[in-house]
């Protein structure tokens, strides 16, 4: 049996176990046939075995642990810290996209901390309200950030060290030194770039994340865990990726493209959630025409 017909197998199986998601989510079969010839076949099931995708009851599960470990942090900052301080103590918000809008994941992810987490609704605040209020209260706060994915870090060094907020004239990071305030910023899973970027510019913004994910996750990165070590793998399914990226019309921007080739900062990730897709995966998984079937839809922008 060659790696396509076990992709095809083992994904068969999953789906009848209801391990895996329906086509409409995940459409592995039609992604596959896609590809023309034998060997295109056997590139593209490596792909979709490395495939990462999350569905909605391991999002929340996620989310519950990276909230979770925040708390360890807010414990060092707050001697008398108890959990019920998720509830009635800590405040939540999120970093916004580049142009703010509610198909943001972060509106997302603060309407699932009431569902999955039981946070009331006073708990959460929008970002374009934060300052106003941190600088309003003179004791310090707690303050966790949720969001699904970070990939580059820089909407968030945005708007840690750049963001203004309205009439005030400080950024988070100047509030949180002048304040005293505890910022978590709690992602289910961040780029090792954004990670590095993160620790080494946003001081005073401590990270809790569920997972951290490094160069073995990049598609583009001989090491990738998705060729299995070989290094013919690897620049064979490179190419494939490119030439049917190119066939298709999907940006080739050096990373620059929410929509590259090579996905945005040439990330060349391959995971999605069940609500949608981050900007860090390659085009050809979501891309869509008469002639090529997409994978995954990427639903929500960022």
């Amino acid at each position: 049996m060659d790696i396509f017909d076990e992709t095809i197998e083992h994904y068969n199986y999953f789906r009848d176990v209801q391990a895996c998601p329906l086509s409409d989510k995940f459409n592995y079969k039609g992604w596959l046939s896609n590809f023309e010839d034998k060997y295109e076949k056997e590139l593209a099931s490596l792909m979709v075995d490395f495939f990462n995708y999350y569905p909605e009851n391991m999002v929340d599960q996620m989310l519950r642990t990276s909230v979770g470990r925040a708390g360890y942090e807010l414990s060092k900052h707050f001697p008398n810290w108890k959990h019920e301080d998720f509830k009635n103590r800590c405040y939540y918000s999120f970093i916004p996209g580049e142009d703010p809008n509610t198909s943001d994941s972060g509106y997302l992810f603060t309407r699932k901390l009431k569902n999955a987490l039981n946070i009331p609704e006073e708990r959460f605040i929008d970002y374009r309200d934060l300052h106003s209020l941190l600088e309003s209260v003179k004791v310090p706060l707690p303050i966790v950030f949720v969001d699904d994915f970070v990939g580059s870090g820089s909407q968030c060094y945005t708007a840690w060290c750049v963001n203004e907020g309205g009439s005030f004239n400080l950024t988070l990071e100047q509030i949180s030194a002048k304040y005293n305030h505890k910022f978590i910023y709690s992602p289910l899973i961040i780029n090792h770039k954004g990670y590095s970027l993160l620790n080494r510019y946003c001081n005073g913004l401590i990270l809790s994340p569920a997972h951290i994910i490094d160069e073995e996750y990049n598609l583009f990165n001989q090491n990738c865990i998705c060729w299995k070590g070989e290094k013919k793998y690897f620049e064979d399914g490179v190419e494939l990726i490119l030439k049917k990226s190119n066939e298709l019309g999907i940006p080739s921007t050096d990373g620059k493209s929410v929509n590259d080739e090579k996905g945005f900062n040439k990330q060349g990730l391959a995971i999605a959630f069940e609500h949608g897709a981050p900007d860090a995966i390659p085009a050809i998984f979501y891309w869509e025409t008469e002639n090529w079937t997409p994978l995954i839809n990427k639903v929500y922008s960022r």
